[in-house]
């Protein structure tokens, strides 16, 4: 708080008092009062005034300012108004009042919303459990009686299993780690879960997997990591050109694995590039395939900064699509504390 914004502030006070100070003097003059005497008063008037004035700014610049600084280096904003102490003059208790009241209320409502997204996400797990249960049976039956028309069945039923399982993760994504369980794999491993996966639709699309020296150890959860490179090789599959061919392969440095997932597919536009991760984004291929959701690759980087992993994507158009998963190695993350 600067002087000239409490003394604007305070601008029909000082007018009142020069007034008052005006018609003390006035009323003096008329009654023959000696000059001396009405100087004296003129100063002791003026002197109580600008002394009860330079008390209340600097008592109320000293509080707002620590106000101004606690609100800057706190995190949690909303807790401002229980730290506060009590300032000694009416204006900074009401204010205090008021700002404890509203962080009351906004802690209450932030405590209800975590209250109604936690059984919101307990809900989608339970109906995601329980969905499964026909889907399965369903799949089960088709395998008993295959033809055409079952096959075909199946075949969409493998495409909502894979949105309930996607569907799962978003829900999930806000703590996911809970769920984590970090064990000691493979590359191998990882890349031969996702592809089994999608297995069927890789087969439809005349695709072809080529793997390169994908033995390497890792440490990560296998089931996110899965789930991932699951996402990668399905928009592989959608974005397809003739002859698909997706192609792993590695690189190896002193603290961190990289796995390249490489596609001869249609590619993304430049301009769409860095904004492949956003939430719902489809770009200019979602608006040719109108399957695309821009879930998929968000689930995967929210997924993957949760592992510390690093998700990143090249791009040539027409020539195809590389992503890049940049896995830390074991010793890296015990030097790391993780």
């Amino acid at each position: 708080m600067r002087l000239s914004e409490y003394l604007l502030d305070r601008i029909f006070s000082l007018i009142c008092m020069l007034v008052s100070a005006l018609l003390l003097f006035g009323l003096l003059w008329l009654i023959e009062t000696p000059a001396t005497f009405i100087l004296f008063a003129e100063t002791i008037l003026m002197a109580a005034y600008i002394s009860a004035l330079v008390y209340d700014f600097f008592r109320k610049r000293s509080y707002y300012n620590l106000l101004l600084k606690m609100m800057e280096q706190m995190e949690e904003k909303s807790l401002l108004g229980e730290l506060l102490t009590q300032p000694h003059f009416l204006e900074g208790q009401i204010l205090v009042d008021i700002l404890r009241r509203c962080n009351k209320y906004q802690n209450d409502q932030i405590s209800n919303a975590k209250q109604a997204s936690r059984e919101y996400r307990e809900y989608i797990d339970s109906w995601i459990h329980e969905i499964k249960t026909p889907i399965t049976s369903a799949r089960l039956m088709i395998e008993n009686e295959k033809n055409p028309t079952t096959l075909r069945i199946d075949d969409e039923l493998r495409k909502i299993d894979t949105y309930v399982e996607q569907v799962l993760y978003y829900a999930r994504s806000t703590d996911v780690e809970k769920d984590f369980k970090v064990e000691k794999t493979t590359l191998q491993s990882l890349v031969h879960a996702a592809l089994k996966t999608y297995s069927k639709p890789l087969i439809q699309a005349g695709g072809k997997p080529v793997l390169n020296d994908l033995d390497i150890p890792i440490v990560a959860d296998s089931k996110s990591c899965t789930f991932v490179i699951g996402q990668i090789i399905s928009n592989a599959i959608k974005y397809r050109k003739d002859n698909l061919q997706i192609e792993f392969s590695t690189k190896t440095d002193k603290n961190n694995i990289s796995l390249f997932i490489s596609d001869n597919g249609i590619g993304i536009s430049a301009a769409d590039l860095p904004r492949v991760f956003d939430k719902g984004f489809t770009g200019e291929n979602g608006r040719r395939y109108s399957k695309s959701t821009g879930i998929g690759l968000y689930l995967s980087q929210k997924l993957c900064k949760k592992m510390n992993i690093v998700l990143s994507v090249s791009s040539d158009p027409g020539q195809g699509t590389t992503v890049t998963m940049v896995f830390p190695t074991e010793s890296y993350l015990k030097e790391a504390g993780l």
